[in-house]
């Protein structure tokens, strides 16, 4: 894969979401993967080595319950040496202090508050993040 083309993992279980941000990345140049299953999410950042990861923390598990899952994900991430160096950009409408906190201290290459940001925003913070992992 050539340096300008960037590839990025987006963890998102709305549909709507997922097809807006498909639309956007892909037009700014990126190869765009999508996956609202954190065990695939997992297998697809050691088998695809993304340039990045826009992770929502919030996804349901199967049986529809609601669980913060995008906390295990980025803790496995950190903790599995083939793929801790990719970052993570933590997409959610979680904002409080704590949450925030508990992010940069697992690891969160960036926080974005879902609620807070346009589109512009969120691919202005992906390309600043992959600018600054490459060096």
């Amino acid at each position: 894969m050539t340096a300008d083309v960037k590839k990025i993992i987006f963890v998102e279980d709305e549909k709507a979401l997922v097809d807006m941000y498909r639309g956007i990345f892909e037009k700014e140049g990126f190869v765009f993967i999508t996956t609202s299953d954190i065990n695939k999410a997992l297998a697809l950042t050691e088998s695809e080595k993304p340039d990045a990861v826009l992770l929502d923390i919030i996804i349901p598990m199967p049986e529809n319950t609601v669980a913060e899952q995008g906390y295990d994900y980025l803790m496995a991430v950190k903790n599995n040496n083939k793929i801790k160096d990719i970052p993570v950009i933590v997409f959610t409408n979680l904002d409080t202090p704590q949450d925030r906190k508990k992010c940069k201290e697992m690891g969160a290459a960036a926080y974005i508050f879902k609620r807070d940001c346009n589109p512009k925003e969120v691919t202005d913070t992906v390309l600043e993040v992959i600018r600054r992992s490459r060096g």
